[in-house]
């Protein structure tokens, strides 16, 4: 009769996946600042859950802003890729679109050398648009 005995090692899949390294940290917020607190409410609300309407690819910070490459979830194919700016002094979220996840990775990652006013081809002022979401 064969008797199963618990192993005593962890196998070569969970091991794998326990030696992987942690995530970087892309960008970290002080949540005591209001308007730090509602970019990560915002930046949660838009990529979370049912109502989510687009999926991050990247995240980067600077002094005033939250700039994130993202998919968008819903709309033309030829405008699914788009960094958004999240204000981290205001309520107010841009965004500019760009051809393809590649594109908006790599603008992402020379973003940092432009200011964050020149970022945006579209913007919003979320603060009526928080109510309706």
């Amino acid at each position: 009769m064969p008797c199963h005995v618990p192993a005593t090692s962890v196998s070569f899949r969970r091991r794998a996946f326990y030696q992987m390294r942690p995530p970087v940290i892309a960008a970290k917020l002080d949540l005591s600042k209001p308007g730090e607190a509602w970019a990560e409410d915002y930046l949660r609300r838009a990529s979370t859950g049912n109502d989510a309407f687009w999926r991050p690819l990247g995240i980067r910070r600077d002094a005033a802003a939250l700039l994130v490459a993202v998919r968008w979830i819903i709309g033309k194919k030829s405008e699914r890729f788009s960094i958004v700016t999240i204000s981290l002094t205001e309520h107010a979220v841009s965004w500019r679109k760009y051809p393809s996840a590649k594109a908006a990775k790599v603008a992402l990652a020379d973003i940092e050398r432009m200011p964050t006013a020149q970022t945006g081809s579209f913007s919003s002022i979320a603060g009526a648009a928080a109510s309706t979401m």
